[in-house]
């Protein structure tokens, strides 16, 4: 039994007024038990990552391997792409977009992380496949998905061992358009790395004469808003986009950073008390130490640098923007979601949809709004 202010409503009271008398009640301490499911729960998507990774081995591992030794082992990068029958539409886009002399070259030394035939199948038409990719004829696809392409290649030689464990970013061939633009970023996690928080590195290290591949299983697509424009044109965000403006904060990510924002949806919002519960009471809020205790909680749910989920580690303090000493999170890994969950909040939240890049940061999508 821990004794605990009863339930969120009144801790979210008691900050926003700062007048609650901090009476205390015996209950149960049902977060242990959540901790215990979550655990697991992390335990399987790590499995699952690791048999991912396994079955793609055993499945092209014997065709791949020839690359590294001696049937392919004098083909440039481009030669091994074509050998492979899994990166179809990845030779037809880079035939398209006139690259492949680039990738050809002897005197490139670069990292390619290569989508297969299945990833290019989750695009829109006419991105999906490679009789649609060889068919483009409009200029402004072709130089859409020529930056693409290029937004998947480094130019130096990276294998998956010189990885940094943990977070790190490397910056691409792609022309910048926007800061950040051309940018990518690595979670290493007990020896499974993702790039852009989604796309999971199913092989590494497939050699060719003037580079090395890592095989993907998502493209990558380069961000294009910032996570104000993120914010704006989603209506789910309408209370988050409010208490934002009320806060003066929306400028802050309307501009160049390097943010993680935790963005609770309405629903989450209409979990809190009135007037904290949809944008039209937010908006309406004229009391000072209101609005204060409200930039608080906001910046609690923000961090000053990228955290894709596969980075929340189980259980790791994630420390945030909000006024310390109460000013961590704790977090639990997953794939395309994981789980977050603040000081005084009952339970965990989940984060889904996950992982949406912005050209200042990245935005995880939560259930629930995280109290200090």
């Amino acid at each position: 039994m821990k004794k605990i202010l009863f339930g969120s409503s009144l801790v979210l009271m008691c900050a926003l007024f700062g007048s609650c008398q901090k009476d205390v009640v015996d209950v149960p301490q049902p977060i242990q038990q959540e901790d215990a499911i979550l655990r697991a729960e992390a335990d399987q998507e790590i499995a699952a990552r690791k048999a991912q990774a396994s079955s793609f081995q055993k499945q092209y591992g014997n065709e791949i391997g020839d690359a590294n030794a001696g049937k392919r082992k004098n083909q440039n990068l481009v030669e091994v792409a074509q050998s492979l029958p899994i990166f179809q539409s990845l030779v037809a886009a880079v035939v398209k977009t006139g690259l492949a002399p680039v990738l050809a070259s002897a005197d490139l030394n670069a990292t390619v992380f290569a989508p297969t035939n299945l990833a290019f199948s989750k695009l829109d038409v006419p991105f999906n496949n490679a009789a649609n990719i060889s068919a483009i004829s409009d200029p402004a696809q072709i130089a859409a998905l020529k930056n693409i392409l290029l937004y998947h290649v480094l130019g130096a030689e990276v294998k998956a061992e010189q990885v940094a464990n943990g977070r790190s970013s490397a910056l691409t061939l792609k022309p910048v358009v926007l800061p950040n633009d051309n940018r990518i970023y690595f979670s290493k996690s007990l020896g499974q790395i993702f790039v852009n928080g989604n796309s999971f590195v199913q092989l590494a290290n497939v050699d060719a004469t003037n580079g090395v591949i890592h095989i993907v299983d998502d493209v990558l697509l380069p961000p294009t808003q910032t996570i104000a424009q993120i914010a704006i044109s989603n209506p789910a965000f309408s209370s988050l986009v409010a208490a934002l403006v009320k806060t003066e904060l929306a400028a802050v990510f309307a501009g160049t950073g390097d943010f993680t924002v935790f963005a609770p949806t309405d629903d989450a919002f209409a979990q809190l008390p009135a007037p904290f519960n949809n944008a039209a009471n937010i908006a309406a809020i004229s009391n000072a130490d209101q609005v204060k205790a409200l930039s608080n909680i906001l910046r609690y749910h923000v961090t000053g640098s990228r955290y894709f989920t596969w980075d929340l580690g189980i259980l790791d303090p994630i420390q945030t923007l909000a006024d310390a000493p109460s000013n961590t999170l704790i977090g639990i890994l997953g794939k395309n979601r994981g789980h977050i969950k603040g000081n005084q909040n009952k339970s965990f939240a989940t984060i889904s949809p996950a992982n949406i890049l912005a050209v200042n940061g990245v935005v995880q999508v939560v259930n629930k709004v995280l109290l200090p």
